[in-house]
């Protein structure tokens, strides 16, 4: 039976069994970002702890629910899950703590191709060998395409590539269309 690795240390180690998703259907996990979040697991193994809300002996997942769905279908394949890694996060009461989960869920800072480009420069990595594991919604899905695979335009890049741009005489300003 293969093991699920855990690479990170946390407050507590709770058993899959014994979390408690809280968060619902605010999220949806495509089949695709399932098959990625899995990949990275079997990769990189569990290499940050889940947030939980402790109240009246249950242990709710404010952050880490994705994670939950993925192991707990990883089990039923037959993984071996140890015991996870846990963040205490503290709360009042279940409003509070649903506060909590969307403010975990916020993105202040915003990735851009160019920032991406340097980021990946700076640290040595390849974005085609991350691929698989990444979903990056700021990022262009163009920008994930494999530099080297040709693909036709759509029907409205093709539209705009039909398109001939004026072109204007330096010398004199007169614009014409080629």
């Amino acid at each position: 039976m293969q093991a699920v690795q855990i690479c990170c240390k946390a407050a507590v180690n709770l058993d899959l069994a014994d979390l408690t998703p809280l968060q619902g259907d605010l999220k949806e996990l495509s089949h695709a970002n399932f098959q990625k979040l899995k990949q990275s697991i079997l990769r990189h193994g569990i290499t940050f702890p889940f947030f939980v809300w402790q109240d009246d002996g249950k242990n709710f997942i404010l952050d880490g629910t994705q994670r939950d769905r993925v192991l707990t279908r990883m089990a039923e394949e037959g993984f071996h899950i140890p015991a996870l890694p846990c963040a205490l996060i503290g709360a009042k009461d279940k409003r509070e703590a649903a506060e909590k989960i969307l403010l975990i869920s916020r993105q202040y800072g915003r990735m851009t191709e160019e920032s991406l480009d340097e980021f990946l420069a700076e640290n040595d990595l390849s974005f085609l060998e991350l691929a698989d594991e990444l979903e990056l919604p700021s990022i262009d899905d163009a920008y994930f395409g494999d530099p080297n695979e040709f693909s036709a335009a759509g029907e409205d890049g093709q539209g705009r590539l039909d398109q001939k741009k004026p072109v204007t005489c330096p010398e004199c300003g007169y614009q014409f269309v080629p």
